[in-house]
């Protein structure tokens, strides 16, 4: 029996996906937005939209560096794993082996604090320290560190809950430090940047690398325009935070944490640190990995938040495709495009089959593609070409895949909806007609006439 790969299906959708994205941009009013996607063994979309400098109308482009914040602990978590495969440490370790001055007569929690525990962010230890350094133009030293943890940073003790700790992530590059004796910065350089040729991702904001960079807005309020923000260095917090890079370099990083390549880590420690290490509530933690186990599907990765940067980005756990996104925005619900990403290729995968069946119909449909509206106020309805199928979803829909219908063509410019469309509704024809000004218009059977929506950012 013929088959047709996911890898075959997202390409043949990327018309699908590019307006859609597209019109994500146009309704949130994004500054920028960049989103590479990835099936068995190549990129098969990336795309931006938008702008890189919204002033000076400079193109959001896939050269452009991005602040990719908290991702930076996946390349910690990978390094203090990397250690471990060398038998220089071991996960279960006090960190007061490595680092002797993690101790305080104040905060007795800190004597029992593991690599592990670092790791999943159950160490009991506050976030930020004693105020917030990420973003802002004033970073931690290493003595102010050391002072604050005499004072005692504990919020609660070991295992008792999640809690996540940028704090952590600077201690394991402590411990990376000390164990390597050299820098953080040039450990993850040359064992793990150099390796995968990844040479759009730097360890920290510099004077050189600065001009690379997308600028970072804030948030969005009615009849303003969004406040701009500056970059500055990490300092101490790169472990954790520092890390800038671009779509297709993150990609790199996680194509090394699939199964089948040991340029990094043997698949037996990729397991482990894809492995739930730690549940409670919603908070499900591998070794450095945010894990999901959602309707879209079981994933692992990171999230990336600071002053005017979201990404959302990971991999499907049971099969090879990598999802990235970036946008250079504050309070833009990035995991919202991230998991619409994720539901709209599941969904894809789900119905490849029916892709495979190639309709007789020799109908041109590059005129009728595209966006329209409801003139009855039932929203908005994207129009895309898959093969020889025609395909409608609503781009606003938290899960658009969940809204995809897969329209057969039954002749002149009538479609109609198969049996096996996710919301499949047959009998509701479709039909595109011209009206008396020329214009394409749609007309549903259920919903009644939509207009060609047309809009621009």
């Amino acid at each position: 029996m013929q088959e047709i790969s996911l890898n075959s299906v997202v390409k043949e959708a990327s018309e699908l996906i590019d307006n859609y994205l597209d019109y994500q941009t146009y309704l949130y009013e994004l500054p920028g937005l960049a989103v590479g996607i990835f099936v068995d063994n190549e990129i098969v979309f990336q795309k931006e939209y938008g702008y890189a400098d919204v002033e000076a109308k400079k193109k959001f482009s896939n050269h452009h560096l991005f602040r990719i914040a908290s991702h930076s602990k996946l390349f910690t978590a990978t390094a203090i794993m990397m250690l471990y495969n060398e038998g220089k440490l071991s996960l279960d370790d006090k960190v007061t082996k490595y680092v002797p001055w993690f101790t305080s007569d104040n905060d007795k929690n800190l004597q029992d604090i593991t690599i592990r525990h670092l790791l999943t962010h159950t160490s009991g230890l506050s976030c930020d320290g004693k105020k917030d350094y990420v973003g802002k133009n004033e970073t931690l030293s290493l003595e102010e560190l050391k002072t604050q943890l005499k004072e005692g940073l504990s919020v609660s003790k070991t295992n008792e809950v999640v809690k996540y700790s940028n704090i952590g992530y600077v201690l394991l590059g402590q411990i990376i430090e000390s164990i390597s004796q050299q820098e953080f910065g040039q450990f993850i350089q040359t064992k793990i940047l150099d390796p995968l040729e990844m040479s759009n991702t730097y360890i920290d904001v510099s004077e050189k690398n600065r001009p690379l960079h997308v600028v970072g807005y804030g948030t969005k309020y009615p009849r303003e325009n969004r406040e701009r923000f500056s970059l500055f260095p990490s300092g101490l917090f790169q472990p954790a935070a520092g890390l800038s890079s671009t779509v297709s370099d993150l990609i790199k990083f996680y194509q090394a944490h699939l199964f089948g390549n040991d340029i990094l880590l043997p698949d037996d420690l990729k397991r482990e640190m894809q492995r739930i290490q730690v549940k409670m509530g919603n908070n499900i933690r591998g070794l450095g990995f945010e894990l999901s186990n959602k309707p879209e599907g079981k994933i692992a990765g990171h999230t990336g938040g600071e002053v005017g940067f979201r990404s959302k980005s990971g991999f499907f756990q049971d099969k090879r495709v990598i999802i990235v996104v970036f946008c250079n925005a504050t309070n833009i619900g990035i995991e919202g495009f991230f998991y619409g990403l994720c539901h709209l290729v599941e969904t894809l995968d789900s119905m490849k089959h029916v892709f495979l069946q190639e309709s007789e119909s020799s109908l041109d449909f590059s005129s009728i593609v595209g966006l329209y509206d409801s003139l009855k106020g039932w929203g908005p309805e994207l129009f895309s070409q898959i093969k020889s199928k025609l395909v409608l979803l609503n781009p606003e829909n938290k899960y658009p895949g969940g809204s995809m219908q897969i329209l057969e063509h039954k002749k002149d410019y009538i479609f109609t909806p198969t049996n096996e469309s996710p919301t499949a509704k047959p009998g509701e024809d479709i039909e595109f007609i011209k009206n008396k000004n020329g214009e394409i218009i749609l007309l549903d059977s259920k919903k009644g006439e939509h207009k060609r929506f047309e809009y621009s950012y």
